[in-house]
């Protein structure tokens, strides 16, 4: 069942990503779309457009699964590069205020990644920052 939804879900961020960005902020969504939508959506979707306003959501969701599929979604969105300060600091707050002790070392994790400068290396192999 689950792959099913992971599926259908991969689809419509490939397909139709406003729409997936749509249906994670919608009021009604249950848990288990939006645990692994918001997953895919970070991974599958590069509009930030569409990403950032369901990640400030679901980062304040009421449920620890979503939290923590929001972090992974964040984490999976802002590979080598910095999320908005907004991103941080309400990852700082979980750090600080979650009820979840799993939460807080995901979100302590989340930051120490964030705080390194990204060294990628370009086209022409010469490290950059």
């Amino acid at each position: 069942m689950i792959k099913n939804i992971e599926t259908d879900l991969s689809n419509l961020a490939n397909q139709n990503p406003k729409e997936l960005s749509r249906l994670l902020t919608s009021p009604n969504t249950n848990i288990k779309i939006l645990s692994v939508g918001v997953e895919i959506l970070g991974g599958e979707v590069g509009d930030e457009t569409l990403t950032l306003p369901v990640f400030k959501k679901l980062l304040k969701h009421i449920n620890a699964v979503v939290r923590e599929a929001a972090m992974i979604g964040v984490s999976a969105f802002y590979t080598n590069k910095t999320p908005p300060f907004e991103i941080i600091q309400q990852l700082q707050f979980m750090l600080e205020e979650d009820p979840s002790p799993n939460i807080k070392n995901y979100a302590s994790a989340l930051l120490e990644d964030f705080d390194k400068p990204q060294i990628i290396y370009s086209q022409s192999n010469q490290l950059t920052e």
